[in-house]
């Protein structure tokens, strides 16, 4: 099974996780826009159980109970930096989504649809 590690922008917060992703998505929903400062996010799901981070990493953590589509997302930052680390979120609908844009219909009229399978929500 592989590890994969990483780290905040400063460097006390690292995380690895093992094994391979349970999907892989592009998303364009408000949440992820705002989280990342940025037109759309990208994300590989991993189970929880195969996600770590380093013990006695500074991790800060917000309940998000206000998504658009009613996903209960947990942001994960790092306490000394800031950086978004991960989200969590325990909802089903996510796996088996393997390369594909989601919540499509927040997607920014300037960012061009990639050639994968597009969703308007959960599809």
């Amino acid at each position: 099974m592989s590890e994969s590690k990483g780290s905040c922008a400063c460097g006390e917060t690292k995380y690895t996780f093992s094994g391979d992703p349970v999907a892989s998505a592009i998303c364009h929903c408000l949440n992820c826009r705002k989280l990342t400062a940025s037109a759309f996010s990208t994300a590989l799901l991993v189970p929880s159980s195969n996600f770590h981070f380093a013990p006695g990493a500074p991790v800060k953590t917000v309940s998000l109970k206000h998504h658009v589509e009613g996903i209960e997302m947990t942001p994960h930052f790092c306490s000394n930096c800031g950086s978004l680390l991960c989200k969590t979120a325990d909802d089903e609908r996510f796996r088996g989504l393997h390369i594909v844009e989601l919540w499509t219909k927040y997607r920014l009229g300037w960012v061009k649809a990639l050639d994968v399978k597009q969703c308007i929500g959960f599809e």
